[in-house]
């Protein structure tokens, strides 16, 4: 090793132990001390929040009251869970008003209903009526001012008296044009579609084919529910004869399949204490 080079050496080893000493003069120094650290915080302000009638309030004593929370209030058919009472508007011909029934008050579809859904629910549906025989889409539409922003329920059955008498054409202008005034004059108020059941005339039944599959179209685009009563009716093991009371009415034992159809309607919005 030439002298250069041990110089060298030197100067690296003697810079390494005034390294080592300087390291361990600073962890002399602090050994035992505890760095501080200061967060500045605000001082909290004591908050009231109210739940129904329980009240929770922080130690602070200059209290802000928070706005109370509301409980869940029910619109349109679901009002039936609570004691309310569910406003329902009922548009269309003499099927709607159950003509063909023995006693009203007793084997109605709607009396029917009531019955089944009295058992279930705390609620009640107050029935209002806008029907006449042979009512058409044009009566309909002279009907909708009874839809109110305090309607609930509206169920449309009609399309009966339409069948073969209206261009589809027409008739399908019209009841959309029903539908969207029903829905902007009841917002808040759950729409049903029904589909008349067949009569006993097949040639009628042929004739109102194409004015169902306008009514199933429109609701399909309007994302609004049917009562099927011409499936209803259809697949009922009873023979059709002898669920009519006339060639398109519905008997008491026709009602009692027409409000069962209703029901079916209802569970998607009932389902959970149905």
């Amino acid at each position: 090793m030439n002298r250069t080079t041990k110089i060298q050496v030197y100067v690296i080893f003697s810079a390494l132990i005034l390294a080592l000493i300087i390291i361990v003069l600073f962890w002399a120094l602090n050994y035992g001390k505890t760095t501080k650290y200061t967060l500045n915080q605000t001082t909290s302000t004591g908050i009231t929040i109210q739940a129904g009638s329980e009240t929770i309030t922080s130690p602070n004593k200059k209290n802000m009251t928070a706005a109370p929370v509301t409980p869940g209030i029910h619109k349109g058919l679901t009002k039936l869970m609570e004691t309310a009472s569910v406003s329902a508007l009922i548009i269309g011909d003499s099927i709607a008003e159950s003509q063909g029934a023995s006693n009203k008050d007793l084997s109605s579809w709607h009396a029917l209903v009531d019955n089944d859904l009295h058992d279930r629910y705390p609620g009640t549906i107050q029935w209002h009526f806008k029907t006449s025989a042979g009512a058409s889409i044009n009566d309909a539409l002279k009907f909708t001012p009874s839809a109110t922003q305090d309607t609930d329920l509206i169920i449309l059955c009609l399309g009966r008296q339409d069948s073969g008498r209206m261009k589809l054409s027409e008739f399908k202008q019209k009841y959309e044009q029903l539908l969207v005034k029903l829905k902007a004059q009841s917002p808040n108020a759950d729409l049903f579609l029904v589909v008349e059941p067949p009569v006993k005339s097949n040639v009628e039944n042929n004739k109102f084919f194409p004015y169902r599959k306008i009514i199933l179209d429109l609701a399909q685009k309007h994302q609004l529910p049917v009562i099927d009563e011409w499936t209803a009716f259809i697949n009922d093991p009873v023979p059709l004869t002898s669920l009519l009371a006339d060639n398109g009415n519905p008997n008491d034992k026709g009602y009692r399949v027409f409000a069962d159809g209703v029901l079916k309607g209802f569970e998607g919005y009932l389902m959970p204490a149905y």
